[in-house]
């Protein structure tokens, strides 16, 4: 099965968790996409997504990368893992708007209120065939609550103690992929 990784908000496939991945995963596809830009970021993502879909793929994505996974996966029928996942960007996206920079390329860019109103028009019908998510109760940015309140019986919920929205134990992405292959 393929793995396609999409990080978060303003990363970039040269994150500390893309590092992670490639170490244990070589082949997994990492797209670079504009983070900023919902019409770019579907159009981007689903270049990749969309011809591995038949063969089977495993779709993470941390953050805004986890709206996109599970999007992703509903419209192709596929699994996913969500991690610290940020599951309605038009609102918690907001504190962004304005100049942005992606942490790792320098890139700027210009997030507005309409790109936050996109996000509405990418919630694909469908479901995932399997859902797992990762949301350290630490999360200083999305509170694991949303998670809870949005995939409590629906997914397999990890939601240990402490951490942050980067995810400080990465030991539990690289273990719950290889139960999701």
């Amino acid at each position: 099965m393929n793995i396609v990784y999409m990080p978060g908000f303003n990363s970039s496939p040269a994150s500390e968790k893309s590092r992670l991945l490639r170490e244990h995963f070589p082949l997994v596809a990492i797209p670079e996409y504009n983070t900023w830009d919902p019409d770019i970021s579907h159009a981007q993502l689903g270049e990749v997504i969309q011809p591995l879909a038949r063969a089977g793929v495993l779709l993470a994505g941390s953050s805004l990368g986890g709206f996109w996974a599970y999007q992703f996966a509903s419209r192709y029928r596929q699994p996913c893992l969500l991690i610290n996942p940020c599951m309605h960007p038009e609102q918690s996206l907001q504190r962004y708007l304005g100049e942005v920079e992606n942490f790792y390329t320098h890139e700027r860019g210009i997030l507005t209120e309409t790109h936050l109103a996109q996000y509405r028009k990418y919630r694909f019908a469908g479901k995932p065939s399997r859902v797992t998510v990762l949301h350290e109760q630490g999360d200083e940015l999305i509170p694991y609550q949303e998670s809870v309140q949005n995939f409590s019986g629906k997914a397999r919920l990890i939601l240990p103690g402490g951490g942050n929205h980067r995810f400080a134990r990465t030991n539990l992405i690289v273990e719950s992929i290889k139960q999701m292959l």
